[in-house]
């Protein structure tokens, strides 16, 4: 069984009707009722009434079939008094999709659309309901909302094993429903029983994969970060050495298959979420730093060999924007690399949404210089003497020298090991290619921060420690993206980006081989 030591390893506005003039709301009946006499191919009409009038202003339809799930495009809609009538067109096939909208409470449901059909909805008392046909099959997420316990109302509190048994609990209670709910209601359909079992299943998933540790301000609902679950564990190894945590067991032994269902890109908006996430934590080795070069090729590799189609077009093109948000491209080792794989998918990527997207990605990276910004290099930092200064005057001090980054906290077991063990492999650097290694700590304890100086002053000391000011909130921080650690930035002597998350040090030949380009080129 895979295990793994923990030393190296995470969518709006109320009041009653605007008039009670009878006419007005005759008028309005009879426009709404006279709607859409062209065929109903490919079209679904939503009508409904509310107690919220300025909630259906804004009510959204969510379409998964784009490449990130967003309102449907295609529509018209109109909205008298209390009523609304829209009609979706470019509905191709059945799909599962949320409803959303907000104004004196947040409602939500999920219904499926399926073409030519009505649906009708109520928002009334704080509630979306749906009523007519199907009504029994759109009202069940609300329902099972209702009787079960939230996700987002169980957060991780320290514990992860314990929030993977509480997880656990919430999953098997929301299967449970579901299936006493089709018994109760004698639902027969393959589409509804199938869709809801992906969702649920992936909505659980998405709890494991991205603890719900941040609180959202809203309703008192935690919410996760998708890279979120590495660094938790981090957290919790630094307080126990010792702890082995067996990640197949955590994730239920989850296998590939089951990110390889159509049904669930269609309709699941977690599937979705899910399905990077667990090829960039679990499925692949965690040798290889999340969003540097080595990590990018190895997930591109795996996506090829093991999906196709539009699962395949989906997972990369997810890829290529994960990456890119993480300001993977913006560094001369990797925006070629990112351009032709973008390039390698063009025939493929013929969604609109894909091909809007890819075409931003290759915009920006048009206009990037590899110039570090100008509040980043005036970040300020304080030094084991207490003296205060900035990343320009580090650089400044540094000329015609090749320069390395190491943002590291106290609290992450990997950047403590190579604190402890890569000395000899960093001098041997620092003699033969010119290399200066900068340890920079984003953390909020100084006292701690301080105190592991101390402890490990044969590597860190007053010139090449520094604890950041403002720390993950940052301007260095915000302009490199830094939400987990450890993270490595390679400049060149002329203090351009080479690599803006390179590898770990710990893999000596890659690292090494990096470090030797650029000292060659120099």
């Amino acid at each position: 069984m895979k295990k793994i030591i923990l030393l190296f390893i995470i969518v709006f506005s109320s009041c009653k009707k605007t008039t009670n003039n009878s006419l007005h709301q005759m008028k309005a009946i009879s426009i709404i009722e006279k709607k859409d006499d062209s065929p109903k191919l490919n079209k679904v009409v939503i009508t409904g009434t509310t107690d919220d009038i300025p909630a259906f202003k804004v009510l959204n339809i969510i379409n998964n079939t784009y490449l990130f799930g967003r309102p449907h495009l295609d529509f018209t809609k109109e909205t008298i008094s209390d009523s609304i009538h829209i009609v979706l067109n470019s509905i191709e096939k059945p799909l599962f999709s949320q409803i959303i909208t907000a104004s004196k409470a947040f409602y939500q449901g999920y219904a499926f659309l399926i073409p030519g059909d009505t649906i009708s909805i109520k928002i009334k008392d704080g509630a979306m309901k749906f009523l007519g046909k199907n009504a029994i099959k759109n009202n069940f997420w609300s329902e099972m909302d209702k009787y079960t316990p939230a996700y987002g109302k169980n957060p991780y509190l320290g514990n992860i094993n314990l929030y993977k048994k509480n997880v656990a609990s919430i999953y098997n209670k929301k299967v449970a429903f579901l299936d006493q709910y089709v018994k109760d209601n004698n639902i027969q359909s393959e589409l509804f029983i199938n869709t809801f079992k992906t969702h649920i299943k992936q909505e659980y998933l998405a709890a494991l994969v991205s603890p719900k540790n941040l609180k959202s301000g809203f309703n008192d609902i935690y919410v996760g970060d998708i890279d979120g679950l590495m660094p938790i564990i981090q957290k919790e190894a630094a307080k126990d050495s010792e702890l082995i945590i067996d990640l197949p067991n955590y994730f239920g032994n989850i296998s590939i298959e089951e990110f390889k269902n159509v049904n669930g890109l269609y309709n699941s908006v977690y599937f979705k979420d899910n399905i990077n996430p667990y090829i960039r934590y679990y499925f692949l080795d965690s040798k290889y730093l999340a969003y540097s070069k080595e990590k990018f090729l190895a997930e591109k590799e795996f996506i090829q060999n093991n999906f196709e189609g539009e699962i395949e077009n989906y997972a990369m093109a997810r890829m290529f924007r994960d990456y890119h948000l993480k300001g993977f491209g913006k560094s001369m080792n990797t925006i070629e690399l990112l351009k032709k794989s973008i390039d390698e998918y063009e025939d493929k990527f013929t969604k609109p949404s894909y091909i809007e997207f890819m075409n931003d990605i290759k915009e920006d990276l048009k206009s990037y210089n590899f110039e570090i910004s100008e509040s980043a290099i005036n970040s300020k930092f304080i030094n084991m003497n207490g003296d205060t200064l900035s990343l320009m005057k580090i650089f400044a001090r540094s000329k015609n020298r090749i320069k390395v980054i190491d943002f590291w906290a106290t609290w992450c077991p990997p950047c403590i090991k190579q604190i402890k063990e890569g000395k000899p492999f960093k001098d041997r650097l620092q003699v033969e290619n010119n290399v200066e290694w900068i340890y920079i700590s984003p953390e909020k304890d100084y006292g701690k921060w301080l105190e592991t100086n101390k402890k490990f002053e044969h590597v860190l000391n007053f010139n090449n420690s520094f604890f950041l000011l403002k720390g993950f909130k940052s301007a260095l921080s915000s302009s490199f993206n830094i939400k987990e650690i450890p993270r490595y930035i390679i400049f060149n002597k002329n203090n351009k980006i080479v690599l803006n998350s390179a590898p770990s040090p710990y893999d000596k030949e890659t690292f090494e081989g990096i470090i030797d380009k650029i000292y060659d080129k120099n």
